[in-house]
């Protein structure tokens, strides 16, 4: 067995879709960054384990119809409906420490419903080999076993942290998913209503480092009656059937893999390829801050004078506990929406509030005075991991990498204090800062009034908090139908 190169299983696992703006001042990063599907690894077609998240409540579409399913009847109302109209689906589930709102657009009843159930299922599986609070999920066995043992993981597992080490490759280490042990320290630090002491900190920090995540991959046999099970009655099987791909994980002894940085928006974006793969033509996967679009709306969805592309707005941070209170609107196409701030979370210690978001190279939480970053890609695994990362690099530093990215846009709204201004209790600006904000060379291209979202389906509008796994970012963005 060798090391596994995981920019390789990368590469090969992506999805292509449509380019993005180009330009010369930009960098193209080697592969079309969206959701990665993939289709060439064993992943696919797998049960997915685990029982289902709940009740729910499914909304039907077909042009003017609409009709409320629960439970997975659809009833459509037969007046003004044709066949041949396009039906679009709308559901939330509770899931991974969160609400996922889910819509997809298909040619017909049956393919709707496909889509729909195998982007759920996608969704099981992918948060039971993810989440490290799942008892014997991938990443809970190789935190189990630092410093012992490798742990064997799924392909989605290699893909994810693939996904992760981009990230944390492209912001030059800003974003790092083995950042856990520094956000051991601050919890423990709330605990004890106690700032760390140096020493401390910089203990949690040697053990953080995504270079120092051992993958490797290989070929085992496979035992020929196990195969043999699976082919027709007399065939042999061939030495491909008899070979199992292999790949083991292992941390050095008292570091913490977390992928919840990036985890939202890597499975939003293979819930997403799973429905086109099922016939989708457009579609949205929102999980509390982290959103995917594909496609547009055909004109039979579409109310007159409105876009056909996706409409999501941009929380104001300054008003956190309302929610899908608009600072901007954006538009987008098979492009994904991530907002990082601090206003959800952080640290309460000896009566100062601190940041959730611990920055790497120091050990420290981050400067609140960024107040939210919202970052745009194709790649919603990408966008998740750099907008936790402009947090970390700052208004300058945030800007001219994602301008030095192709098909990357970015909006950073900062708060400077006037004399006498604190912060809420939450960490938030106050409700009359100013904000300055600072955009990349073609956010502003994107953005539309967001007043023009009102009075849409709060379905899709609504995302409850993110939970409180290490690394996960607040929601501060919310989808809304095409305006």
């Amino acid at each position: 067995m060798g090391a596994c190169n995981v920019e390789a299983v990368h590469r090969s696992a992506a999805c292509h879709s449509d380019q993005g703006p180009e330009g010369p001042a930009r960098r193209n990063l080697a592969v079309n960054r969206t959701a990665r599907s993939l289709d060439s690894l064993r992943s696919l077609g797998m049960t997915p384990r685990g029982g289902p998240y709940g009740p729910r409540a499914r909304r039907a579409v077909r042009g003017g119809c609409t009709a409320l399913a629960l439970a997975g009847l659809v009833a459509l109302a037969a007046v003004g409906c044709t066949t041949s109209d396009p039906v679009e689906l709308v559901e939330t589930r509770p899931a991974i420490s969160t609400e996922i709102a889910v819509r997809v657009i298909a040619p017909d009843e049956a393919t709707a419903l496909e889509c729909m159930e195998s982007a759920w299922r996608e969704m099981e599986t992918c948060a039971l080999l993810l989440d490290r609070w799942t008892e014997g999920s991938d990443v809970a066995t190789i935190n189990k076993q630092a410093g012992r043992f490798h742990a064997e993981v799924d392909p989605i597992t290699i893909s994810c942290l693939a996904a992760a080490r981009e990230a944390w490759g492209v912001t030059e280490g800003a974003f790092d998913p083995t950042v856990g042990p520094l956000l051991s320290l601050w919890r423990k630090a709330q605990e004890d209503d106690r700032l760390p002491a140096p020493d401390e900190v910089e203990a949690a920090r040697q053990k953080v480092g995504v270079e120092k995540i051992e993958i490797l991959a290989g070929l085992i046999q496979r035992p020929q009656s196990d195969v043999a099970q699976g082919l027709p009655s007399g065939m042999p099987p061939t030495p491909e059937d008899l070979q199992k791909d292999l790949y083991t994980v292992g941390i050095r002894e008292g570091m913490e893999l977390d992928l919840g940085g990036i985890a939202k928006g890597y499975i939003a974006g293979r819930m997403a390829r799973r429905m086109q793969l099922h016939g989708a033509i457009a579609g949205l996967v929102a999980a509390a801050g982290d959103v995917y679009a594909f496609g547009r709306r055909p004109p039979s969805l579409v109310k007159s004078g409105r876009d056909a592309r996706w409409g999501v707005a941009v929380q104001d941070p300054r008003y956190p506990d309302e929610f899908g209170r608009a600072y901007t609107a954006i538009h987008l196409e098979n492009q994904s929406v991530d907002t990082s701030g601090h206003y959800y979370r952080g640290y309460e210690i000896a009566g100062k509030h601190y940041s959730h978001i611990i920055a790497p190279r120091t050990g420290r939480p981050v400067d609140t005075r960024l107040a939210s970053a919202t970052v745009v890609a194709r790649d919603p695994a990408f966008s998740d991991g750099l907008a936790t990362a402009m947090a970390v690099l700052g208004v300058e530093k945030g800007l001219a990498l994602v301008d030095s990215l192709e098909g990357v846009e970015c909006l950073l709204l900062e708060w400077k204090p006037k004399e006498g201004e604190t912060a809420a209790p939450s960490g938030a600006p106050p409700k009359d800062a100013e904000l300055i904000a600072h955009r990349s060379s073609g956010f502003a291209a994107m953005e539309f009034d967001p007043s023009r979202l009102a009075g849409q389906d709060e379905t899709a509008r609504d995302q409850t908090p993110a939970g409180e796994t290490a690394g996960e970012e607040p929601p501060a963005a919310a989808p809304a139908e095409a305006p």
